[in-house]
């Protein structure tokens, strides 16, 4: 594969991880109706994104085509991907400027379109991840950090036993938030201290809770995959089920073994962060998201639901059977992508042959009268391509698709060769056809399969009349038969 094939294998790959994805979500669309509970587990949100990933990544290794359970498609069918304009259509100042036009390649066009535009979408995420955390360094640089002494006197640490993290305060209407990947901190808004202490504490222990779980790398490696596969729509709702299963996850952990009386003060301690929120009128905790671990900032209905759940323990209680089969088949996909896309010939390069199916004859008639490699005088180099006899003024044909990138009478600054055509195919493949009495086809020029692009004859260093035919791939010369066993 040459860098000019990329955007359409990532095109390729980009639609098989959209389909598996898709597919995932499904799955997990239907496990979640058979058992609720699947919401609060995070293992299969992650999966599910890291199946898309994945996808992308094993459609693009080089030995993928190997893996696919469908033949590849032909040169020819590649390359015919494209859009004719006829010649008489064009206006005579643009013959003038660019020559004639064949033809505008539509599918390579678009894979480079859509690269592009992934790698522009992804920048824009990226720089909007940094600029959120940004402003959430500004809110920590801003912040009052709180000594051993200030910890001992606040009401919400008063229960706890164990190490803490550094705990900062701040005058701002945010939610108490995890924040920092490799050392975070606590965040505590003051008015939390208005609250009742059992309140309090419960808030602190959500957040410790999710420290503990490890929930602040399970959220930014979630949202690593969203910036880059930004362009999967089932991304999005995966990132944002893993949020809300960190977070059901976390109330689960918090609640468990507590008694009803401290749900109720759970419960009521999101409802008076969401209340603060409202009166502040601030949208800015749900933005700091992406970089921190907040509790209770997801709206009025998302705090209905876990309210719901809070009091009704029991239905977020059996969930390894749908976990477990989650794990199993949501990487499945990945494989099942790779193997039921279809290959491109651009990715089938065999071990020294071709995998493209035998291209047509570059003559109507083959009497072959030098093979490749022959020596055909003493001390000669071996013959790098193949000779046919043919009267001067037989038609040569293009045997493929491909794009002229040579149309010359001094090849190589020589007359050895006299006439020249060269055409560029998929795969790195070039076609030499040299000696000709007369050249149909200017550089540039897009031509199909059996298309007239010279008459043969005798000009250079030849002894009578012939084709000289040559096929190299990736700069070395190959046996043109590989091309032509089955041509006629």
């Amino acid at each position: 594969m040459t860098f000019s094939h990329f955007p359409l294998l990532f095109l390729q790959a980009s639609i098989s991880a959209m389909i598996s994805s898709g597919v995932a979500w499904a799955l997990l669309h239907l496990a979640r109706r058979r058992w609720p509970g699947l919401d609060a587990r995070r293992t299969p949100w992650l999966l599910a994104q890291l199946t898309a990933a994945l996808t992308l990544v094993l459609a693009m290794l080089p030995a993928a085509s190997q893996w696919s359970l469908f033949a590849a498609a032909s040169e020819p069918g590649v390359a015919g991907w494209a859009w004719h304009v006829p010649s008489g259509e064009v206006t005579d100042f643009l013959q003038a400027e660019a020559g004639e036009l064949s033809g505008v390649d539509l599918l390579p066009a678009l894979a480079w379109l859509w690269l592009m535009s992934c790698v522009s979408g992804a920048v824009w995420h990226a720089l909007r991840w940094r600029r959120v955390g940004r402003d959430l360094r500004a809110l920590l640089f801003v912040a009052d950090r709180l000594d051993a002494a200030a910890l001992h006197a606040h009401p919400a640490f008063a229960r706890h036993r164990g190490a803490l993290p550094p705990v900062l305060e701040i005058d701002a209407p945010v939610s108490p938030m995890l924040a920092g990947l490799l050392h975070p901190v606590l965040l505590l808004p003051r008015h939390v201290r208005d609250l009742p202490p059992m309140q309090q504490q419960l808030i602190v222990a959500h957040e410790l809770m999710h420290l503990r779980r490890r929930d602040h790398l399970w959220q930014h490696a979630g949202t690593v995959l969203q910036v880059v596969l930004w362009f999967v729509p089932a991304m999005h709702s995966f990132h944002g089920r893993l949020q809300w299963a960190l977070e059901l996850g976390c109330d689960r952990a918090v609640l468990a073994g507590r008694p009803q009386g401290e749900r109720r003060s759970y419960a009521a301690a999101l409802l008076a962060q969401l209340a603060m929120q409202v009166r502040a009128g601030s949208p800015a905790t749900p933005e700091l998201a992406p970089a921190s671990l907040a509790f209770g900032v997801r709206g009025v209905q998302a705090v209905a639901e876990r309210i719901r759940l809070i009091r009704d323990a029991q239905s977020i209680a059996h969930v390894p059977l749908a976990s477990s089969a989650a794990l199993l088949l949501l990487p499945a996909l990945c494989g099942a992508s790779v193997l039921l896309q279809p290959q491109f010939a651009w990715q089938d390069a065999g071990q020294g042959g071709l995998a493209a199916p035998a291209w047509q004859a570059p003559l109507e008639k083959l009497r072959v009268t030098s093979s490749f490699g022959s020596i055909n005088r003493p001390g000669g180099k071996p013959h790098q391509g193949m000779d046919f006899g043919a009267p001067r003024g037989t038609a040569v044909l293009a045997p493929a698709d491909g794009k002229v990138a040579i149309s010359t009478d001094r090849y190589d600054g020589g007359l050895r060769y006299g006439k020249v055509v060269v055409i560029e195919h998929a795969s790195g493949t070039r076609t030499l056809y040299a000696h000709l009495d007369q050249r149909m086809v200017v550089a540039g020029e897009r031509v199909r399969a059996g298309q007239r692009i010279a008459l043969s004859g005798a000009t250079g260093k030849v002894t009578g009349p012939h084709l000289h035919f040559e096929v190299s791939r990736q700069g070395a010369h190959i046996d043109p038969q590989a091309l032509l066993g089955g041509a006629r």
